[in-house]
């Protein structure tokens, strides 16, 4: 059973044959991108938060090691246990509710760097007009399955989360949290092959050396592609959070080369908490932008500056609601108050 608390021990798959591997991941947002409703993690160390909307207050209070999430007009009362925390929180939290065999997504989210509560990206703008809309909208069996999906790893099998009804929270073959199996198809019948004896067998993906189109479609299955973007949207500033169809937008994109893929920058199994300083990321700038032979022809190098390259070509937005400032990834000469460009 997929239960939502904190004692469970974490599933990776891989840890037996790849320890350091598996250490290093258990300690990047990737690995919480679920966590259980009565984790230390959910609510920051900040118990007793509270915001107001209309005639609405929401409190979030910690009881008994449990932690809880309450919505009241001020004469009724919606309390509902806090069943999963969506994000680790070092940019924000949104919560998965449990009651009446229902799963509600929270109207209200925590986000760190107001250190508080604010209304949950997406929801319906304005004043609820009722306490249960005010508490947060019901998850259906396709918000389900989108949620799941991508913030779960297969324990049992690799089929993704979909046509389950409310109840996917008990699944018994889901574990929180992004693991191996998300990235490296195959993992688990690999490792059942080698409990057979047979380690050439069923031999999991293997990923370096990918095109930069190929690894963005493997991260864009949960942080979007450049199609799911371009057909359904957003439009505008509400997808500089889409990193792979950003990053596609960028004049330099090449889909056949590796230097400008999602890995060229980020380590799925080692990414530091904070975030790395900007001048971290300036080796991979400089893998194309050299002032070589090779970079004259493909890549100029800059004429303003060799060090925190990011600060300037990919600059850090504001998503309105977001109260997060999210690295534009289309890269590009940012000049100031220049339109969005999508």
């Amino acid at each position: 059973m997929l239960t939502a608390s904190a004692a469970e021990p974490r599933v990776l798959t891989c840890a037996s044959c790849h320890p350091q591997q598996a250490r290093e991941h258990a300690a990047t947002l990737m690995a919480d991108t679920l966590v259980p409703g009565d984790s230390p993690k959910v609510l920051q160390g900040l118990p007793g938060m509270a915001f107001e909307l209309g005639p609405y207050r929401y409190q979030l209070q910690r009881e008994d090691g449990a932690n809880y999430y309450i919505v009241t007009d001020g004469r009724d009362i919606f309390r509902a246990k806090v069943l999963w925390g969506v994000g680790q929180g070092e940019a924000g939290q949104t919560y998965v509710l449990e009651r009446d065999g229902e799963l509600r997504e929270s109207r209200v989210s925590y986000y760190k760097e107001n250190k508080g509560l604010a209304v949950t990206i997406g929801a319906p703008p304005g004043e609820p007009k009722d306490l249960a809309e005010a508490a947060g909208r019901v998850m259906r069996a396709r918000d389900v399955g989108e949620c799941f999906t991508c913030h779960t790893a297969p324990r049992t099998s690799g089929k993704p989360v979909n046509s389950f009804g409310s109840t996917a929270w008990a699944r018994e073959d889901r574990v929180a949290g992004v693991q191996c199996e998300n990235c490296h198809a195959g993992a688990l019948q690999h490792q059942e092959a080698l409990r057979r004896g047979d380690p050439k067998a069923a031999r999991p993906a293997r990923l370096k050396g990918l095109a930069a189109e190929e690894m963005n479609e493997l991260c864009g299955s949960c942080h979007r592609t450049w199609a799911d973007i371009k057909l359904n949207g957003p439009r505008g500033i509400g997808n500089v959070k889409f990193q792979p169809y950003r990053l596609t937008r960028s004049k330099c994109f090449d889909a056949s080369d590796p230097r400008i893929s999602c890995t060229a920058c980020h380590d799925a199994h080692n990414r530091p908490l904070p975030a790395p300083p900007p001048e971290s990321y300036d080796a991979a700038c400089k893998s194309c932008h050299t002032g070589t032979a090779e970079a004259k022809a493909k890549a100029a190098s800059c004429k303003m500056g060799t060090e925190k390259c990011v600060t300037c070509h990919m600059p850090k937005l504001e998503m309105p609601g977001a109260h997060h400032l999210f690295a534009d990834h289309r890269i590009r000469i940012a000049k100031a108050g220049e339109p969005y460009p999508d």
